[in-house]
């Protein structure tokens, strides 16, 4: 028996949980020695991931334990590392089959880290390389997974230009962005950008934004937490850390977003379609009324003529988002979101919860069939466009 109580649910939000050669693997040889430690080296996360790959190949070797996997795999003791198909690729296959989706946008989990850390440009843009060779790999013998490769923006337009051309020769049809420029760069608003957007919409690919792809995991000032006070210990893992963070974990998606509306990125490229992803939803209400009340206090003090529709248009338009398992997703969508949410278990991390569709089906009471499929398969479906494969 599968996990989704439904035939069609499309899943725009998991992730493979890289082990800690995976891209060495596909790194090239000079960039090999010089990537940063796996999990920054910490003793302890190397003893679990060792567990939990001790623990895969015990299955993989006794049909028992693997019958037994299979059954509690959605249990929170299967999560991460441990969680089934977590890095081995027919495994996973598996693992897509029990879950019963069509379709997943898979991310990757701590190489991205090891990525984004590296000291050196010429290393960074090496991991970058090996990052998205890693995850075509994983995902290319399963029709269902829908890779995203990674576009450092931040590189500036013409490097992310080049990277971008390389997704595309690799049949990615998801990419991943930074959201915030670098102090010293430019906006990627700029006109500059402007072939990026444009190679975007020509190829067709989705945008996504997500979580840690913003020079961090929370963009609190660290001022917030000298307040003689304490907070729980992070977790391995994309979740905030902490309520605090947790509050503000939308904030420079929302920047960005307004960004690109505001200087009329949307309007010049309106086939252009992003994914907010792991950012939570509850805040997208209450942000495009705040979009429209900026439009409209600034429009007479700078220049927004390009803008054609109202900015909460364009989100309706050209956005997505995906809500946190236990978000009042009923209450999002009757509240102007119907067409903005899409289904996410973050499958396999701890914070999507060991039942994602019971925490979202709770707050779903009355709600018509045709918002219900909206949110499962639809806006899922028109967020991937033409790269759809079934």
């Amino acid at each position: 028996m599968v996990y989704a109580h439904r035939k069609e649910i499309y899943d725009a939000d998991s992730h493979m949980m890289e082990t800690p050669d995976w891209i060495s693997n596909y790194a090239d040889p000079k960039i090999r020695p010089h990537l940063e430690p796996f999990v920054g080296g910490r003793k302890r996360a190397l003893a679990e991931i060792k567990q939990a790959i001790n623990d895969f190949e015990s299955r993989q070797k006794d049909p028992e334990i693997f019958q037994k996997a299979q059954k509690e795999f959605m249990s929170m003791k299967h999560k991460g590392w441990n969680g089934l198909g977590a890095f081995d690729k027919k495994e996973r296959s598996l693992a897509n089959d029990l879950l019963g989706f069509k379709g997943q946008i898979v991310f990757p989990t701590s190489a991205f880290n090891q990525v984004i850390e590296a000291k050196d440009q010429e290393i960074f843009e090496g991991g970058v390389r090996a990052l998205n060779r890693g995850l075509s790999d994983f995902c290319k013998d399963d029709i269902r997974l829908y890779g995203c490769a990674y576009i450092p923006l931040g590189l500036g337009p013409n490097k992310a230009l080049e990277f971008l051309k390389e997704a595309i020769n690799s049949n990615f049809s998801v990419v991943l962005i930074d959201t915030i420029a670098p102090i010293e760069g430019i906006s990627f608003t700029h006109p500059d950008y402007d072939k990026v957007w444009s190679l975007i919409q020509e190829a067709d690919l989705a945008i996504t934004l997500h979580v840690g792809v913003d020079g961090g995991y929370s963009p609190v000032p660290k001022s917030f937490y000298k307040n003689a006070s304490s907070v729980p210990a992070h977790k391995e893992g994309d979740a905030p850390g902490d309520a605090l963070s947790y509050m503000a974990i939308q904030y420079n998606a929302e920047l960005f977003l307004a960004a690109m509306i505001f200087d009329g990125v949307l309007e010049r490229f309106p086939k252009l379609r992003i994914g907010v992803i792991e950012l939570g939803a509850s805040w997208i209400i209450s942000w495009m009324k705040h979009l429209d009340q900026s439009y409209k206090a600034f429009r007479k003090l700078q220049d927004m003529s390009v803008l054609k529709l109202l900015p909460s248009e364009y989100v309706l338009r050209q956005i997505k988002v995906t809500p946190f398992a236990g978000e009042d997703i009923g209450w999002i969508l009757t509240s102007g979101a119907e067409d903005l949410l899409m289904f996410a278990s973050d499958y396999p991390h701890h914070e999507g919860t060991d039942d994602p569709i019971g925490r979202f089906e709770k707050t779903m009471d009355g709600l018509r069939e045709e918002i219900r499929n909206k949110f499962y398969s639809d806006n899922f479906k028109s967020f991937l466009g033409s790269h759809l494969d079934i």
